[in-house]
């Protein structure tokens, strides 16, 4: 370590340089030693807590969630180019195909959550795509046969079947895409949908029970009844994906007496037993009415399960809407703001006609040039003379920069629209320092030549950008005005301009820049002379 850094333990003496005296080399080896055994003796120890096989989980799972949120957030955008690095083309085929179902498949792909119809136009898209694939499963299970069922009628079913899939999936895609897309259709879609759904499920499961259910002796039968059974809950599964309670309700009450239909009449015939009191009753009592009442109770706990998750969702995208509204209206009010300010700001900077903004430039180019020139002369780095230099002209060079135009017409602003927003605001709040300190300087110049500078004028303006950069510019600025001609006096002389300086202006500056300016005066005189000639 260099000998001129002080380690931690030297903060704790006292920084006194009458008293680093009176330590000497020996005392400075033992002193680090007696202060390590100080903090040793008064600090409590505390005993190694073992980690149980509980607390090792907890933190394995806390170690998982942050690196996946990291990559989440930090790694994102590089995610698909990592994933397609290094692979074969059979894996880049299938990471395709993936992300084929991924963006067939997902809700929200650039839809905006306000736009009411837009939002149900993308999950009628999403729910017709699943409709296409549960078309295939249902089509599937109509084409199975058994021995003993007439073949012939099966493959006659099958096919009505198909052509009642395909009509009814052609009519929900023309209503969806039919133009233009109202949110009347949209909402026609969705409950056509729905219906058909959970109809379709009905009535293959209700095939498969009459051809090939009645046969319960053998397993395998039994089995594909069964699947047939649960496409009904899967129909359902499908509907609670619009996230619309209004449909959940109704569909739900249609699938209770739906379902109880078919739990009395294709499941356990109950019809045929209705002939008398007596022999319903004896058909009904034990395991038949218990199967039915079962059955009935399970999908109804379903059907609440599906509402409570639908209407939380529901819930969540009704405060996720009127957090987006609240943004909205924010985003307005900052277009509007930051434009007034650049308005200001533009209005500020440009008083006068075409000549005078030419003066103006010719002016402020004269400062950074003076200014950088007086920083060089007092030992600043070249950057940071490069930086006075860019501040001194930054609202003559940046005062394109300050317009909204290209938003004025988008209704809404992403993340990079608010990052080039926000850039525009830092240069404007860096231009309105700049103007403050021309500001400054016209201020100074002025109450002095008024003979209204009393002290607490004074101790105001130094209370104004009164870092060393600032006085820099501040001193160019004040030489370019005494130089030229205002309103409240004439052009003035070099020499005069040092006198002044020298006499009036010398509580706003530091001592060493106002003697580096004067002893360089003639060298400041030339290079003035020298700009105005350009």
């Amino acid at each position: 370590m260099d000998n001129r850094e002080k380690t931690l333990d030297e903060f704790f003496r006292k920084n006194d340089t009458t008293q680093r005296r009176k330590y000497t080399k020996d005392v400075k080896k033992i002193e680090p030693d007696k202060i390590d055994e100080y903090f040793e003796s008064v600090t409590t120890k505390k005993a190694s807590k073992k980690k149980t096989f509980t607390d090792k989980m907890v933190d394995f799972f806390r170690l998982s969630s942050f690196k996946n949120k990291f990559d989440e957030k930090k790694v994102s955008v590089n995610r698909e180019q990592r994933a397609l690095e290094g692979k074969s083309r059979f894996t880049e085929f299938w990471y395709h195909i993936g992300q084929f179902f991924i963006n067939r498949f997902s809700f929200e792909a650039g839809v905006d959550i306000l736009d009411e119809t837009s939002v149900l136009f993308r999950k009628n898209l999403v729910i017709k795509n699943i409709l296409v694939v549960t078309n295939i499963v249902f089509l599937m299970f109509t084409m199975i046969g058994s021995e003993g069922v007439n073949l012939r009628v099966n493959l006659i079913l099958s096919f009505i079947f198909f052509l009642v899939m395909f009509f009814t999936n052609l009519s929900i895609k023309k209503i969806i895409r039919e133009e233009p897309k109202t949110l009347q259709k949209q909402q026609m879609a969705e409950y056509v949908s729905a219906v058909y759904i959970l109809m379709m499920a009905i009535v293959v499961y209700t095939k498969l029970r009459l051809t090939i259910g009645m046969n319960t002796t053998d397993s395998a039968f039994f089995s594909i009844t069964q699947a047939g059974y649960s496409l009904i809950y899967f129909s359902l599964v499908v509907l609670a994906l619009y996230q619309d309670s209004k449909l959940l309700k109704l569909i739900f009450k249609v699938a209770i007496i739906l379902m109880t239909i078919v739990h009395i009449t294709i499941l356990y015939p109950v019809y045929l037993y209705a002939t008398d009191f007596v022999a319903l009753y004896a058909y009904i009592k034990g395991p038949v009415i218990t199967d039915i009442v079962l059955r009935t109770l399970v999908l109804a706990v379903f059907m609440i399960a599906l509402y409570s998750t639908a209407r939380i969702s529901e819930d969540m995208n009704n405060k996720r809407k009127e957090e987006l509204i609240k943004r909205r209206a924010m985003e307005k009010d900052f277009k509007t703001v930051v434009s007034d300010v650049f308005d200001v700001i533009s209005v500020y900077k440009r008083p006068g006609s075409a000549d005078y903004d030419i003066a103006y430039d010719q002016s402020a180019k004269r400062v950074a040039d003076l200014a950088s020139r007086l920083g060089n002369y007092l030992g600043f780095s070249p950057k940071l003379c490069k930086e006075i230099y860019d501040f001194s002209t930054i609202h003559i060079e940046k005062k394109a920069v300050l317009t909204l135009e290209d938003y004025d017409d988008k209704e809404v602003l992403d993340e990079v629209d608010f990052r080039k927003i926000r850039e525009k605001t830092i240069i404007g709040s860096i231009i309105i320092k700049r103007l403050q300190l021309d500001q400054k300087a016209e201020e100074i110049v002025r109450a002095h030549f008024e003979k209204t500078a009393d002290s607490d004028f004074i101790k105001e303006m130094n209370g104004i950008q009164n870092n060393r950069e600032s006085q820099v510019i501040l001193l160019a600025h004040m030489y370019e005005i005494l130089r030229q001609d205002r309103n409240y006096k004439r052009g003035l002389k070099h020499s005069r301009c040092i006198d002044l300086l020298q006499l009036e202006f010398y509580p706003y500056f530091d001592s060493q820049i106002l003697d580096r300016f004067i002893k360089y005066g003639e060298d400041f005189e030339s290079l003035y002379y020298k700009l105005t000639k350009e």
